[in-house]
């Protein structure tokens, strides 16, 4: 058995692969301690990333497999499919315009084994240049989180912030864990990390937070936040989190941590959705309000009880809170839309 399998989801992507995979040839690691799985997700570019592709697996026979697939199914869906060929016991995700450090795996390996964890997070760190030495970088707050007892789960299920995050690229993940509860991404959609994360936190016991910065983002034109996503993917967070509830529910989930899922949805899925369309400058039409009140209040009839909620409220959850009561008319849209941007 492989250490560590690594899914590198690939949609057009010649032109900046190289750095990704040679980053990952290089691991301190150890090539032969490693499989790299790269996806192609149905290219447009003529054959040029298949072409790269095919070329990586004939270089490294030994380490990278690829996927081809015959349909377009966004990043999610792209992992889904790494994830069901990988045999490595530690599992991790790099985006193909992305890199890791060349210290990466061997590190987060080592605390997996010297901990037994389920999951080992790390830091990254964001870039405009492709060519940029990022170094690496250590810090003094590496410690394990035990989640033995449902009051813990409840109390990490909370926690989002510079150190544990919703992202599914930061971290190394048992394998046995992913595959034993078959976890998996949202597929064809973006904002799709979530639905693979959240049910991890659920299923694990063990979460070492590594205080070392490993993971490198490329911030092209074409990335998630600064494409044109509010035009083809506006309703893509909320559904997300609308799948993920139901997903939730049907592993018995939803029930032991209602007021946990209910509280995050609040903040992740509607608070969320809502913010990054108006920074984006989209006016809220009538028929999207009623959208996305009435998925909130079908999934979480009494969210505006959630004790979380009453102890954290902001300017802003008191403005979605009436939003939940305000009349949706087309005269309303307008007001609503001005009243919610001066909450922000």
């Amino acid at each position: 058995m492989k250490k560590v399998s690594v899914v590198v989801p690939c949609y057009n992507a010649a032109a900046y692969l190289d750095k990704c995979v040679e980053q990952l040839v290089n691991q301190t690691l150890g090539i032969d301690s490693m499989e790299i799985i790269l996806v192609d997700d149905a290219s447009t570019d003529h054959g040029e990333t298949r072409n790269l592709l095919l070329k990586y697996e004939q270089r490294f026979p030994d380490t990278v497999m690829v996927i081809f697939l015959e349909e377009n199914m966004r990043q999610g869906g792209a992992r889904n499919a790494g994830v069901s060929y990988a045999g490595g016991e530690y599992l991790c995700f790099c985006d193909a315009d992305d890199w890791l450090l060349k210290e990466a795996l061997e590190h987060c390996y080592q605390a997996a084994k010297e901990y037994d964890a389920d999951v080992v997070e790390f830091t990254g760190e964001n870039v405009t240049d492709r060519g940029a030495n990022v170094e690496l970088k250590k810090g003094t707050q590496s410690r394990l989180i035990e989640l033995d007892t449902e009051e813990k789960k409840k109390e990490f299920l909370l926690q989002v912030n510079g150190q544990v995050t919703y992202g599914s690229q930061q971290k190394l993940y048992r394998t046995s864990l992913i595959q034993k509860h078959q976890i998996t991404f949202a597929e064809h959609l973006m904002f799709e990390e979530p639905s693979f994360v959240v049910p991890v936190r659920l299923y694990e016991t063990r979460h070492y937070f590594l205080d070392e910065c490993l993971y490198v983002w490329y911030l092209s034109s074409g990335s998630t936040m600064r494409s044109d996503w509010e035009r083809t993917h506006r309703w893509d967070n909320p559904r997300v989190w609308l799948a993920m509830m139901e997903d939730m529910s049907a592993r018995g989930l939803l029930e032991k941590y209602y007021p946990e899922l209910e509280y995050q949805f609040w903040n992740w899925g509607l608070g969320l959705s809502l913010m990054m369309l108006l920074q984006k400058g989209c006016t809220l039409q009538k028929e999207e309000l009623r959208f996305y009140v009435d998925m909130t209040l079908k999934l979480f009839p009494d969210i505006r009880k959630n004790g979380y909620m009453n102890c954290t409220a902001t300017a802003w959850d008191y403005a979605l809170l009436e939003l939940l009561d305000m009349e949706l008319t087309d005269e309303q849209a307008g007001f609503i839309n001005q009243f919610l941007r001066e909450c922000m």
